[in-house]
């Protein structure tokens, strides 16, 4: 993270207090605007990985129209937005999950990508998913960072056959970066002391990164059992196979 001359101020302003609100209410009207499919065990027993996948196409498509309501956001060109999205975006799914589903996992799905994945790296990515508790009784942290880090540029990482696309306006990205996570540490420091909103924020990043190198590894697992053709466009997408 990059810190500029205000970043140890914590005294949040009426201004930020009340961006904070409205980007709850866009995340809150996005998630109530997500049609849910309810999966039961018979859908599951019926399901393959490929129609799993597809259908997953529903929740990033409301986390895409989170992101479309926010200001800073539709202030970058569509290109841009684009790539930010292919490149952030199913590094911080797991975070939409958590805070639609109430940080409580479904066991019923788990016990059938355990088969279809990797039990152990699905493991992995579930305690990475246990881990975001710590925010349990504050959930706005996590929207908050699900805007900051949508805004990354320096930590996430494209396929090598994508590394030649560029952002076209990376200086006004960097803006908006910093911006919300100036946002996101003053919040935190409203709700701890300077000592635990440091490690707050080392906890977010470090599980940014690990959650990162499990999706690759899981990517890899996929397309080794399924044609890419087969995807639905949107997750062809956001798994950065287009």
């Amino acid at each position: 993270f990059t810190m500029n001359k205000n970043f140890y101020s914590s005294n949040l302003t009426f201004d930020d207090w009340s961006l904070i609100n409205n980007i709850k209410h866009a995340y809150d009207t996005s998630i109530f605007d997500y049609d849910t499919i309810l999966i039961n065990n018979s859908s599951l027993i019926d399901s393959t990985l490929k129609d799993f996948i597809n259908d997953k196409q529903q929740i990033f498509r409301s986390l895409i129209q989170f992101y479309k309501k926010i200001p800073h956001f539709k202030q970058i060109n569509l290109e841009d937005q684009i790539l930010l999205i292919k490149c952030n975006i199913s590094h911080l799914i797991h975070i939409h999950y958590i805070l639609k589903d109430n940080f409580i996992e479904n066991s019923n799905i788990d016990l059938y990508l355990n088969k279809w994945i990797n039990s152990n790296l699905y493991q992995q990515m579930s305690k990475i998913r246990y881990s975001f508790n710590c925010f349990i009784q504050y959930p706005i942290i996590l929207i908050i960072v699900l805007v900051a880090f949508m805004f990354i540029i320096n930590l996430s990482r494209l396929p090598d056959y994508q590394l030649s696309l560029q952002l076209i306006d990376r200086h006004l990205i960097s803006e908006h970066h910093n911006f919300f996570i100036t946002l996101l540490w003053k919040y935190l420091n409203v709700i701890y002391d300077k000592k635990d909103a440091i490690q707050a924020i080392e906890f977010i990043v470090f599980q940014f990164l690990r959650y990162q190198l499990l999706i690759y590894e899981m990517g890899s697992i996929i397309l080794n059992q399924i044609n890419p053709d087969q995807f639905h466009p949107l997750m062809k997408s956001v798994l950065c196979l287009t």
